[in-house]
């Protein structure tokens, strides 16, 4: 990414470019962020009154350097209210491997907020970012790191020994593995799309969502490039407090990089993938690391992720997006930390919210929310509110009713509605399973690919060809960045988009129900069976559920991949036969939305979804270090020996 010199030389400054949740480079005029095209009018000047508020009503102790149980010294900067005595306050720590300011990571208005109700804000720098000591590897330590900053801010003379933890994608996805540490004074928690963070939950495993399926997620090239490069300069331990106070205000220590988004968009089409940073010259980091392994790489057990083994000791409150890379892992954590909690308040007062907007975009929702091309309705909520009473409950002892709030708050697409419910997945929700049904030609949009309750009575297929040179390009979807044209991207917009064009290719399938009579609603998870053979001993297949107006419009609700040598799991490789029909199961997707009469539900199948996900060369080798693809020659069978189908969590309508 790039930042003005000016911004380099003015590390503490309250107006400059400033980093996103994602590692996007933000705009900033007159000290208002700017990260999608949502954020204009009434945002802005929101977050331009908080940047204010901030700047005129804080105290900063810059340069805070503390020792965590190796010896290595964190980075802390800590800001306190103006004017008011310094003790007996609650605190919330933010852990952050982005450039540290204040007002970043749209946490203005939070800051705001805690300022105004008595708290110190301590932002860390996580172990080798910036002024924090030791080696940064994505993942490593955040769990003996975040416990050790926790334990310290409790003994401070001006805490009052309660300490939460705040964030957005990467400033939280610590927090699960930290909240798995228990720290005594860990009073409760608020992560915001942590979903990278997270390992192995129910029935995902993603190795922190750098896999999917098995497929890698080619955005994390861009992610590394343009948020955490691993290169920096060290300095003595003879450094005096003061001279490093002065040294950070000439120097933040962040690179000057200004990669071309021509060159990086066309840099992930790059074979062999390893080599994608290489031709772009870009700096050492954990993605040279990690392209190299394979999901059952024993290396990967170094990474501190979230984990089913886990058990938190503080409330959790999440605040989700059902355009986010990891939803489905997100809400999978929340499930299982409620049931399985070392504490009582954990288990029964932890919280979650899902919003209908992008990877840490909820204060960005508006009388009309659009994600994408969609329109998705009034998808505002008083988040900030909500945080904030929180914390005052859980760090003040305030009764405040926050823990008398629905335990799960998600709003339905379609009808565009906020619903409630005590659990989830919701108890409500009935599964209704659609079976893939055709006459052989479900090929494209204009094929004769349907979706049916009821079984098929006899067997078909509809065959396709997958070429790793023309892949199926993606369009939309759950991703972490970037939203729109953007200093590391031209390509890959998330959110919903009508996938008509995607559908007039051969090499996509599509299933589709009549139009419905009456409303389909759905909230849950969505598990997929597909029947699969093939020519190569290994191939992909993707799969997406799609919303059809009544104009034809078919919006992507959620997509998933799953490669199929690790159909049956992470810990060896199992290649398919010729001849041999294999069934093939997905993570699964999930969403909340409302299918009206009037519309269809359909699938799209594939064996490619470039270049959200990297594409398999259908070797049955690496795929990581080769650069001579093969053809697939896939065939989806459907019938009553084998039932390809989705099934829906239905809920009543209106509920």
């Amino acid at each position: 990414m790039s930042l003005s010199r000016a911004a380099r030389r003015t590390p503490r400054a309250r107006i400059g470019p400033l980093v996103s949740a994602c590692g996007c480079l933000l705009a900033t005029v007159s000290g208002a962020l700017f990260a999608t095209p949502q954020r204009a009018g009434a945002q802005v000047t929101r977050d331009d009154d908080a940047i204010t508020y901030v700047n005129t009503h804080s105290e900063l102790e810059d340069m805070v350097m503390v020792p965590m149980r190796d010896g290595v010294r964190l980075y802390h900067l800590i800001v306190f209210p103006k004017g008011q005595p310094r003790k007996d306050m609650p605190a919330v720590l933010i852990r952050s491997p982005y450039l540290i300011n204040p007002q970043h990571l749209g946490f203005s208005q939070f800051t705001e907020s805690f300022l105004k109700h008595g708290y110190a804000v301590v932002w860390e720098s996580v172990r080798g970012r910036y002024f924090s000591e030791g080696d940064y590897t994505y993942m490593v330590r955040s769990g003996e790191d975040g416990y050790d900053a926790v334990e310290w801010i409790a003994k401070q003379p001006w805490s009052n020994g309660k300490v939460g933890a705040l964030g957005c994608s990467s400033s939280a996805e610590e927090q699960n593995k930290l909240n798995a540490f228990r720290p005594p004074h860990l009073a409760a928690v608020v992560t915001m799309a942590a979903g990278a963070g997270i390992g192995h939950f129910g029935p995902y495993n993603e190795m922190g969502n750098f896999y999917r399926g098995g497929a890698v997620r080619l955005k994390w090239a861009s992610w590394y490039l343009g948020s955490v490069e691993n290169p920096r300069p060290l300095f003595p331990e003879k450094l005096t407090h003061e001279q490093m106070v002065d040294l950070h205000k000439v120097w933040n220590l962040d690179l000057e990089i200004k990669p071309n988004p021509l060159s990086v968009d066309s840099a992930y089409s790059v074979l062999p993938v390893n080599q994608i940073m290489k031709s772009i010259h870009a700096p050492p980091s954990d993605f040279d690391l990690f392209i190299n392994r394979l999901p059952n790489d024993p290396a990967w057990k170094d990474a501190e992720f979230g984990d089913q083994n886990d058990t938190i000791s503080a409330p959790m409150l999440t605040l989700n997006s059902w355009y986010d890379i990891s939803i489905g892992p997100n809400l999978a954590l929340f499930a299982q930390e409620t049931k399985t909690a070392a504490t009582e308040a954990a288990r029964n007062e932890s919280r979650t919210v899902i919003a209908p907007t992008l990877h840490c975009q909820q204060l960005n929702a508006a009388e009309h929310t659009i994600v994408g091309e969609r329109d998705l309705g009034d998808g505002r909520y008083d988040y900030v509110g909500l945080v904030q009473d929180w914390f005052d409950h859980f760090l003040k002892g305030v009764d405040n009713g926050v823990t008398k709030q629905p335990r799960v708050r998600a709003y339905m697409m379609g009808v565009n509605q906020w619903r409630t419910y005590d659990s989830w997945p919701p108890k409500e929700a009935k599964s209704v399973t659609y079976y893939l049904d055709s006459d052989g030609g479900a090929n494209t949009r204009l094929g004769n690919g349907r979706l049916t309750v009821t079984k098929p009575g006899k067997h078909e297929a509809d065959h396709f060809t997958y070429d790793p040179m023309t892949p199926v390009p993606t369009l939309g979807g759950g991703t972490w960045c970037c939203y729109t044209r953007s200093a590391l991207s031209n390509t890959e917009p998330a959110g919903a988009f009508d996938q008509s064009s995607i559908e007039m290719r051969s090499d996509v399938l599509v299933y589709s129900t009549p139009p419905l009579a009456r409303a389909v609603e759905i909230t849950g998870p969505i598990t997929v069976s597909l029947y699969l053979s093939s020519d190569r001993k290994d191939t992909d297949l993707t799969i997406k559920l799609i919303d059809v107006d009544e104009k034809g419009h078919a919006y992507n609700l959620d997509e998933s991949i799953q490669r199929v040598r690790w159909r049956d799991g992470y810990d060896k490789p199992v290649f398919m036969q010729p001849g041999g029909v294999y069934k093939v199961e997905f993570s699964p997707l999930v969403t909340s939305t409302s299918f009206a009469p009037g519309h269809q539900i359909r699938v799209e199948i594939s064996s490619s979804n470039f270049p959200h996900w990297d594409r398999n060369l259908n070797t049955g080798g690496n795929n990581y270090d080769e650069k001579d693809p093969l053809v697939a020659h896939n065939v989806i069978h459907h019938g009553p020996q084998y039932p390809s189908a989705i099934t829906l969590p239905v809920l009543p309508v209106g509920q």
